[in-house]
């Protein structure tokens, strides 16, 4: 029985397009074996102007983006991070992105920095930015082996910092990372103090077990408090021309 797409419910054409088009793991990074997984995807993109319209929203609208590409082969001084190659329209959908930060902790790729060729401004929709640390190199154990110990943690804040700061509608901050993390180092306590500070909710990811115990849960309501404090203390001494 054949029948016209369109003259299905808007909520059951998402679900179908949302079974072709969402990739699994769902985060979206400058990588040559995209063609091979989004590419043949995105074709569905070619139906009409229509099909268009609703299969761009589903697909950006449906994965996590990585701000900053991670793949060798993309790490050179001229090559644009992902955002930066997308159109306004398709930035302006995307409601969740990634900053992975590991690579090049001696030595960060040159790409690797914020400015308005991402143009993070455009994405309004974003609520939710995930932070995944793959190492830290304040850590004793990378002694002899990195710059100093404050070289990388103090890049990462930065950047943090400057991409909550760009991110207009972001509500959340999720903290992930590989077990050898130490939640209390360097480098997790940086890069908490600039969502806290930037007055972002903070979250931890399922690869840890960092929000877990009821240590990790106290601590979390710590942040959120002191946030919030912080944020009355400055309105009190608003003056009334500042109003």
């Amino acid at each position: 029985m054949s029948f016209r797409f369109f003259d299905l419910p808007s909520e059951l054409r998402s679900k179908i397009l949302g079974n072709c088009l969402i990739i699994d793991p769902c985060t979206i990074d400058l990588n040559p074996f995209n063609y091979r997984t989004a590419s043949s995807r995105l074709n569905i993109f070619l139906v009409s102007r229509r099909f268009h319209k609703e299969a761009y929203h589903v697909f950006y609208s449906g994965h996590t983006f990585r701000i900053f590409q991670t793949h060798g082969r993309f790490l050179g001084k001229t090559d644009q991070p992902l955002l930066a190659r997308l159109p306004t329209r398709y930035r302006s959908t995307i409601t969740s992105l990634e900053l992975r930060l590991g690579p090049g902790w001696n030595d960060p790729p040159k790409p690797w920095f914020v400015s308005d060729r991402l143009a993070l401004e455009e994405c309004a929709r974003v609520r939710t930015l995930k932070v995944f640390i793959e190492i830290d190199p304040s850590s004793a154990a990378f002694k002899g082996f990195r710059l100093n110990r404050v070289f990388f943690t103090n890049f990462s804040g930065h950047l943090l910092h400057d991409v909550i700061e760009r991110l207009p509608s972001l509500d959340t901050v999720e903290f992930d990372a590989y077990p050898s993390v130490d939640r209390d180092g360097a480098l997790v306590t940086r890069l908490s103090k600039e969502v806290v500070e930037g007055g972002k909710r903070l979250t931890w990811g399922s690869e840890t077990e960092w929000g877990n115990s009821l240590a990790d849960k106290l601590e979390l309501a710590r942040l959120r408090a002191k946030q919030k404090q912080a944020t009355a203390n400055e309105a009190i001494h608003l003056q009334p021309q500042d109003l």
